[in-house]
């Protein structure tokens, strides 16, 4: 059996792979992995004699050092306010005034916030009325009147 050899555009080829479920999923997971591979590519195109443990090494340091590198900014990108937290949507709405789906009978309505509906609980009101977010208790969020 003849020896495979990399050659550099196979690390350009995996950048480019790594770079698709980038593009399809949320956040910066393949990112890292992407520069390193492309970074590992350059290498093998200036020295085509990198061995492939030297290859292996320049791609781990280049994606640590990317994320390193690119940590701060990344950070900013997806900066989360002070006091949010992730699956806590509806303790962001708490403060805001909306306009009631169904209409609260016996304690219990619904509303519509963006593209989702939540359960409400308050004095009766009609469908239509504005009211104010004033707490949250767990999927339900509890509402008055707004002024």
């Amino acid at each position: 059996m003849s020896g495979f050899t990399i050659e550099y555009w196979h690390w350009f080829a995996l950048a480019g792979v790594l770079l698709l479920p980038e593009m399809l999923m949320p956040g910066v997971a393949f990112l890292f992995l992407a520069i390193g591979a492309f970074g590992t590519g350059i290498l093998k195109l200036v020295w085509p004699a990198a061995s492939l443990d030297i290859q292996l090494g320049v791609f781990a340091i280049v994606s640590i050092a990317a994320f390193a590198g690119m940590r701060g900014w990344i950070r900013q990108l997806f900066k989360v306010r002070e006091g949010d937290k992730l699956n806590e949507r509806g303790s962001q709405l708490v403060g805001t005034t909306i306009t009631l789906s169904d209409a609260i009978r016996n304690g219990q309505g619904r509303v519509r916030v963006g593209d989702g509906s939540w359960n409400v609980s308050g004095p009766d009101m009609a469908s239509g009325a504005r009211v104010r977010v004033i707490a949250v208790d767990g999927a339900t969020l509890k509402v008055e009147p707004a002024p």
